[in-house]
């Protein structure tokens, strides 16, 4: 299937004949299962996905054989139909192998390095795949460290790219770009949890840990509910978006090239990946001005950075507000502190950021317009935090709206979402827990909850973290980019480490040394510098011991 696709490129006689093999072989199992069995009726309800694959497959080889695979006109829908065989068999494989899941965390491993193996896993894939010679178009040159960055950076959902989306990968290389950044933004593990718990017998304890860590859900006995959740909310957002988008674009192209890139767009903007299939992305002639497809595309990036968890606890509040309105008995539902949290500081950073860009380009710099100039400033707040869009050529913005950027870049989306940075509520819990170390009071308050003691130092812990290793890493990067400017340099680590994807049109420009550095930012902004330090620092096993307490000075 990926020769054909990636190379030839056309239904050929070793394709067809190869598929009918794999066809026969694939139902034969199949048949043999069945009369095997001691209750076939059971055999059927349980084995009913792969029998009906193995039966659907073998009409779809029927019919297909009464084909030419020659003839011109009928020969990409052979090869489409070709390929829907082979994949329909290769998923039934997939889905039977996740059985021995419990094989797997078996062995204890830890969930960050189930998280940081899944993501590798799936770049490496990804890297050769963007290599098939059908990926890109002819006579265009992609060399392997090209190929990486992007599969990092479609995978790790930042949008960084070294060549234009829309010229130099061709709709083969766009649909697989579009397939990873679909896996990177949900996450492969959490696909993988998800079909394990819908198709066989649910999950363990330990796997409901990795989980929960995952999509970070501390409940675990909602582990299994918010996964459903969040699968069904990002198809269903996406699909609803996609529709959205296609009635946005302008009718002068053909149903099937507005369908494509309303997909295309729905699924990048919700997972907050910023790839865009137009030549000049959302700047784009074909586009320009039009609102109502900025105000999807703000909308979904938005959603997809808040996180599913938060919208699944707004819908049940108001499910219960419904409730109790219709009997005032029911039990009154209040959201979570975390809830409110993230869309308090949501608003004001996105008003706060609309407010600020809108001063800094528009009063303080003659800065470029698409749709209007509060509608520009309000696109650059809400892509600004991790979605990377672009609706003005980046590289003519003014310095001190690269500057907020960075800030909104920094602080990024919230835990549990696509979006990346240092996270929402880290940054308001450190500020909170600063304010209170001014005013010397010794509890975290907030909305009338007293947080964990030690929630407060561990933001600070992130913020510190986080600043350090940007520190480090904007070090070498000025030793391996000495003639950028320090500011352009900064712009372009803080996009890829909180995995944005906004640059100032520099990425095509770094040398090689430059974008394998930026590949680490990608993918450990992507997993989370605290996850990636915990699972290489070894967990104690040995108890605590009680030792005096003795003060030092600190001022």
């Amino acid at each position: 299937m990926v020769g054909e696709v990636g190379f030839v490129g056309k239904a050929t006689h070793q394709l067809r004949w190869g598929t009918v093999a794999l066809t026969l072989l694939f139902a034969l199992e199949q048949g043999i299962n069945w009369l095997r069995s001691r209750n076939r009726r059971l055999y059927l309800r349980a084995s009913g996905l792969h029998v009906s694959v193995a039966v659907g497959a073998l009409v779809m080889m029927g019919l297909l054989l009464l084909t030419d695979p020659e003839a011109g006109a009928y020969n990409k829908v052979s090869l489409l139909f070709y390929v829907a065989v082979q994949g329909a068999i290769f998923c039934s494989l997939s889905l039977r192998a996740l059985k021995h899941q419990a094989r797997l965390t078996a062995l204890r491993i830890r969930p960050g390095w189930l998280l940081i193996g899944s993501f590798a896993l799936i770049i490496g894939i990804g890297t050769l795949l963007l290599k098939l010679p059908r990926a890109i178009a002819a006579g265009e040159h992609f060399s392997w460290l090209d190929a990486l960055f992007t599969s990092t950076s479609t995978v790790c959902v930042t949008g960084l790219a070294v060549e234009n989306t829309a010229h130099f990968f061709t709709p083969t290389g766009q649909i697989i770009l579009l397939a990873l950044i679909q896996i990177g933004g949900l996450g492969i593990m959490t696909i993988t949890f998800y079909l394990s718990t819908m198709l066989f017998h649910g999950m363990s304890m330990y796997d409901r840990q990795c989980l929960g860590e995952m999509i970070s859900e501390k409940h675990l006995a909602h582990v299994s509910h918010a996964l459903r959740f969040i699968i069904l909310f990002t198809l269903s957002s996406e699909l609803l978006g996609a529709v959205w988008i296609y009635g946005a674009l302008p009718s002068d192209h053909g149903v099937t090239e507005r369908a494509f890139q309303a997909v295309f767009h729905s699924i990048s903007a919700f997972c907050n990946a910023g790839f865009s299939t137009l030549p000049d992305g959302l700047a784009d002639s074909w586009v320009r001005g039009n609102v109502s497809l900025q105000a999807c595309i703000s909308l979904l990036i938005i959603l997809g950075g808040m996180g599913s968890l938060v919208i699944r606890d707004l819908l049940l509040w108001f499910q219960a507000r419904f409730q109790r309105l219709q009997n005032p008995a029911s039990p009154r539902v209040r959201l979570r502190v975390h809830t409110r949290l993230v869309l308090t500081v949501t608003l004001i950073l996105l008003v706060g950021g609309a407010l600020a860009m809108g001063v800094s380009e528009y009063l303080l710099f003659k800065g470029q317009e698409n749709g209007g100039r509060w509608i520009t400033a309000w696109f650059f707040s809400a892509t600004a935090r991790t979605a990377g869009f672009n609706t003005v050529d980046m590289g003519g913005i003014g310095p001190v709206t690269a500057q907020i950027l960075i800030l909104l870049m920094l602080i990024g989306g919230s835990p549990g979402g696509t979006a990346g940075g240092m996270r929402t509520t880290v940054f308001a819990v450190a500020a909170l827990h600063l304010w209170n170390q001014l005013r010397m009071f010794p509890q975290l308050i907030l909305f009338r909850r007293r947080l964990p003691d030690m929630l407060g130092p561990r933001a600070l812990v992130v913020l510190v973290l986080t600043t350090a290793w940007l520190f480090v890493n904007l070090a070498i990067l000025r030793q391996l980019e000495p003639r950028v400017e320090g500011a352009s340099l900064i712009f372009e680590l803080v996009s890829a480490f909180a995995t944005v994807g906004l640059s100032l049109n520099l990425t095509p420009e770094l040398s090689d040394g430059a974008k394998g550095l930026l590949i680490v930012n990608m993918f450990v902004g992507r997993i989370g510098l605290m996850t990636l330090l915990t699972s290489l620092v070894p967990a104690t096993r040995r108890r605590p011991l009680q030792y005096p307490t003795e003060d030092i000075l600190l001022l």
